[in-house]
């Protein structure tokens, strides 16, 4: 398995520092392993396969106006 570089994790969130880096994930979706040193572990195939998926249709939402 083949994981991120550092510099492509920072390319990828637009982040350096760690734990913004792992909100940054959260919120696409992709699924990341803190190491000990607190560095971040993604796998090329979690970020391959987020690739695919389709957002949730939206909820129908009452306007009271």
């Amino acid at each position: 398995m083949s994981i991120l570089t550092a510099q492509e994790l920072k390319e990828l969130t637009g982040k350096t520092k760690p734990a913004w880096q792992r909100r940054e994930l959260e919120f696409l979706g992709i699924p990341c392993k803190p190491r000990s040193d607190g560095s971040l572990i993604v796998f090329w195939s979690d970020v391959r396969a987020t690739h695919n998926v389709q957002p949730a249709p939206r909820e129908p939402q009452v306007r009271l106006s």
